[in-house]
């Protein structure tokens, strides 16, 4: 009896079948949370690129046409393609002899990084003599 069982565990330490099923099962993990870690990561840069495009297209307009405040936050809002208009705030400072803009949005992560950051907030600026 102890024989059989001996033989048995045996040709069961040489089997490797299901061997790549319990490789993927390990790695899977850690693979899908770096992919959309990295998916992430490329949506915060875009966000803040087009946030910041459109701040300093925002500035050069209004200074080169000599806009109102309030149009100046149209044309931002307008220029924020992709990204929802009003859940970014726009503040106009053109007082003294330069136009300031600044914008903030907050950005909630697909993948949190922990239970205690699942958002970030983005705030740019931008300043441009008249």
């Amino acid at each position: 009896m102890t024989r059989a069982i001996r033989h048995s565990l045996f040709r069961l330490g040489r089997d490797e079948r299901g061997v790549a099923a319990v490789e993927f099962a390990m790695i899977a993990p850690l693979f899908f949370g770096l992919l959309v870690g990295i998916i992430d990561v490329g949506r915060y840069m875009w966000t803040l690129n087009t946030m910041q495009y459109a701040i300093d297209q925002g500035a050069r307009t209004g200074v080169v046409q000599k806009l109102e405040a309030d149009d100046v936050v149209d044309l931002v809002k307008a220029s924020l393609a992709g990204l929802d208009a009003q859940a970014v705030n726009v503040d106009v400072d053109s007082g003294g002899s330069t136009l300031l803009i600044t914008a903030e949005t907050t950005y909630t992560f697909l993948f949190p990084i922990s239970t205690i950051m699942d958002s970030t907030t983005i705030s740019l600026h931008t300043e441009m003599p008249k």
